[in-house]
């Protein structure tokens, strides 16, 4: 069977860190993770990620969870699940699957959500 491990954001930091250690160090091949995972994980030998209703996330936080997949020379694949029910939630999917480019995923953010305000209180 596969060892599993799951982390998410009200562990103790050091469980989260013992976690992140035992899956870098191949001893859980599966992590189930919220999206904790976003940002500061390195994990070169990850091969597989799937974002269970990926509609609700926003282009960047796809991106960035995308990210955390492919860094080595092995193949790997991101799977996004969704059972979108909005527009922009569709948009956000379309734009993520078609590319991986950081700048044309912010245009298309701005396209989907709009500029926001400067001197307001709409972002």
């Amino acid at each position: 069977g596969l060892a599993l491990g799951l982390i998410h954001g009200s562990l103790p930091a050091s469980q989260k860190a013992e976690t992140m250690e035992r899956f870098r160090a191949g001893k859980i091949q599966v992590l189930v993770a919220t999206s904790v995972i976003e940002v500061g994980v390195d994990v070169p030998d990850a091969t597989v990620m799937v974002i269970e209703s990926a509609d609700r996330f926003g282009l960047a936080q796809l991106h960035q969870l995308r990210g955390r997949v492919g860094r080595s020379d092995f193949p790997s694949c991101c799977y996004f699940l969704a059972e979108p029910s909005t527009k922009d939630g569709i948009r956000r999917l379309e734009a993520v699957t078609a590319t991986t480019d950081g700048f044309e995923l912010a245009e298309a953010d701005m396209d989907i959500r709009g500029e926001g305000a400067v001197l307001g209180t709409r972002q």
